[in-house]
């Protein structure tokens, strides 16, 4: 056995090594699968190579080369096959020739090769062993070389424009180093296989089955570093990892730190190499804790509830987290490690401090009301009795006036008091807010100052607390003497002013709190880049529109849209510009769509429309019709025109499904459709 058949027994032990290395990653992947098979062929190619370098007699090694005929005849539709699949081409998979295509060029080859001359007519021995003698003159040498040099190229350029295409950087890097490592093994074995032969040239045996190394070592290095063959649970679980916002830690049995997310290195402010390798107990502050997690690791039915602890930061701060812990275990059931969730609780407790100081100054103001209601009260009975009683009471009168007046005038709280549906007298509190004097308000009937909507409500309101039923404050919007609109909490109680019936008032300006809970509600159910209702507001609208379908028997649409091409916008002018292309495409969709429709924004370039209330469906397809007819005019981008194009999935209630997960799902899958049949287009689902 000569040193080339030692190399082609190396190749083989590779090739079956790869093939089954990338199943075992993913057995139910149709890819890996392939990928098994290709290499299933390439180690018989090698395998039965073995035995012709090193055969004693010609009739052996006729019998080894016939036998190798069915690998290497196959080999470009195999290859073909295989890159088809990885670029992503499942609509060509799908049509009736593409198989017959594909492998019987490689039959016909391999029945050429058992009963007649293919590729060699004769061999020659060497030093180095059995080499080809190549017959030019034959065209099924140049069908041959044409079919499987045609069909690798193809798939390669294929591939090439499959990483160009894709945004995922890993992608693009496993394309590059697949096609690199394929065009260079093809046209090594092109040359030594066919050209050196048929040239007559006896350098080297026919070398092509070592050579596809190259190749396999391109598919194992992609495999390896870019995790090529194994992107559904390694990569998506790294993602996962790396996104959730709960701090999350992943120890071994005996402590050590192996893993941890970007939140926990963030919160506890290392670096994460900085963290792995390191003891549990460099963060955790409670170390009886951590030695009963530790301990309890051999109980396999153990699992934690919640508990609060406190994690130690690099800078000292001690932070206080919520956490949960699990057990990891194998197949086998054995301790493998602990996976530890906490909940970072500054934000809560600073809330919860927040709401307590909060709700203290309230109670405070409360309080400091019905205090200065109940003296006013007291003092106004007094002054009534006063006024009846002897002359001396009078100056003891006069004298609670004054203070009366003092209290009132220096009040934060807006205070006033109002006889024949007009103030007497108001306090600088009062003036401030509405931004008129006492002399002009003397003047101006008290329900003028409240908004028309809600004027008849708030006198309704007051009427109530004056006849004692009702107990609490009320709100209402007053017009300030510019126009301006402002929120106010009153309460009012009857009393007695200069001998008459009277009614007192004081109030506090809520306008900056109504405020803040707007821009909150508004944060809550819209986009802050577009406007339009976000997902939550969204799912709101049609849980309604469900509801109200289902109980008039009428159909509902689901429109699911997203940008093609997207990226070049924002790789090309910027994310700025970007932004501003998906406001105005926002804009576009509302002016084009009813008011009782709804598009929201999802994220990103991806946009959703509710269409309650339909007819047919084809009435929704010339919606969806417009709307790619609205997005296909130039949008103006840094003074250019720039045209873009929109993909569109349907679904409809109730045919695709009876509630908002169904329709959603069906209609992203029809848009996932009409991205890969082209983009710019509708599918239905």
């Amino acid at each position: 056995m000569n040193l080339f058949s030692i190399l082609s027994l190396l190749a083989f032990a590779f090739y079956v090594h790869l093939g089954f290395y990338a199943y075992r990653l993913e057995p139910k992947s149709k890819l890996n699968r392939l990928l098994l098979i290709l290499c299933l062929d390439l180690s018989w190619w090698a395998f039965t190579y073995s035995f012709v370098y090193s055969a004693p007699d010609k009739e052996v090694l006729w019998i080894w080369f016939k036998l190798s005929a069915p690998a290497w005849c196959t080999i470009g539709g195999m290859t073909l096959h295989f890159l088809l699949r990885l670029s992503r081409k499942e609509t060509i998979l799908k049509k009736w020739w593409i198989f017959p295509l594909l492998y019987l060029p490689g039959i016909i080859f391999t029945f050429r090769a058992w009963t007649g001359v293919l590729t060699a007519k004769d061999f020659v021995p060497t030093s180095l062993g059995w080499i080809e003698v190549g017959a030019p003159e034959s065209i099924w040498l140049w069908l041959h070389t044409l079919n499987y040099s045609t069909c690798i190229l193809v798939g390669c350029f294929l591939t090439f424009q499959w990483g160009r295409k894709s945004r995922i950087k890993r992608e693009k890097k496993q394309a590059r180093l697949i096609v690199g490592t394929i065009v260079l093994s093809l046209l090594l074995g092109t040359v030594i296989n066919i050209f050196l032969p048929a040239l007559r040239v006896k350098i080297l045996p026919a070398v092509a089955p070592i050579l596809i190394l190259i190749w396999g070592y391109g598919i194992w290095r992609a495999i390896v570093k870019y995790r090529f063959m194994a992107l559904s649970t390694a990569i998506a679980g790294e993602d996962i990892l790396s996104r959730i916002k709960d701090i999350l830690i992943v120890s071994d049995s005996e402590g050590k730190i192996n893993k941890v997310n970007r939140q926990a290195a963030k919160v506890l402010g290392y670096r994460k190499e900085d963290l792995v390798g390191q003891s549990l107990g460099m963060i955790f502050r409670d170390e009886g804790l951590l030695r009963e997690i530790i301990r309890e690791k051999t109980n396999k039915l153990f699992s934690s509830p919640n508990r609060e602890v406190e994690y130690q930061a690099k800078s000292g701060e001690l932070i206080p987290v919520n956490i949960s812990w699990s057990i990891i275990k194998d197949a086998l059931e054995d301790v493998m490690g602990l996976v530890i969730v906490g909940e970072d609780l500054r934000p809560t407790l600073q809330l919860k401090n927040e709401i307590i100081v909060r709700n203290r100054a309230e109670n405070a103001l409360l309080k400091a009301h019905d205090e200065l209601e109940a003296r006013i009260k007291k003092r106004t009975e007094e002054l009534f009795r006063a006024n009846e009683a002897l002359q001396e009471e009078v100056a003891e009168r006069q004298e609670a006036e004054r203070l009366f007046k003092a209290l009132f005038i220096q009040s934060p709280i807006g205070s006033y008091i109002v006889q024949g549906g007009k103030p007497k007298i108001v306090n600088p509190e009062f003036e401030r807010v509405t931004g008129y004097n006492e002399k002009e308000l003397s003047s101006i009937p008290c329900l003028d100052l409240v908004h028309p909507e809600d004027r008849e409500k708030t006198r309704q309101h007051a009427i109530q607390m004056l006849k004692g039923e009702r107990h609490h404050p009320y709100e209402f919007r007053t017009l300030t003497k510019d126009a301006r609109t402002r929120w106010i909490l009153e309460t009012v109680t009857s009393i007695r002013y200069q001998g008459l019936p009277a009614t007192l008032g004081s109030f506090m300006d809520i306008t900056y709190r109504k405020e803040s809970e707007d821009i909150i509600r508004h944060l809550a159910y819209f986009d802050s880049l577009t406007g339009l209702p976000n997902r939550t507001l969204f799912l709101d609208r049609l849980s309604i529109a469900l509801a109200q379908t289902e109980r008039s028997g009428q159909k509902l649409t689901i429109m699911m849209l997203d940008l093609d091409n997207f990226k070049s916008i924002n790789d090309n002018f910027g994310h700025n510009w970007g932004d501003l292309l998906l406001k105005e495409v926002g804009r576009r969709l509302n002016e084009l769509l009813r008011k009782s429709d709804t598009v929201a924004r999802l994220g990103g370039d991806e946009f959703i429309i509710l269409l309650p209330e339909t007819g047919d469906e084809k009435d929704s397809e010339k919606i969806a019709e417009k709307i790619l007819e609205v997005i296909r005019k130039p949008f103006h981008l840094d003074n250019r025109p720039v045209q873009i194009t929109i993909s569109i999935g349907l679904s409809f209630y109730p045919k695709d499904g009876k509630n908002a997960e169904h329709l959603i799902k069906n209609a992203d899958q029809a848009m996932y459709r009409a991205k890969s049949e082209g983009r710019n287009r509708i599918v239905v689902f």
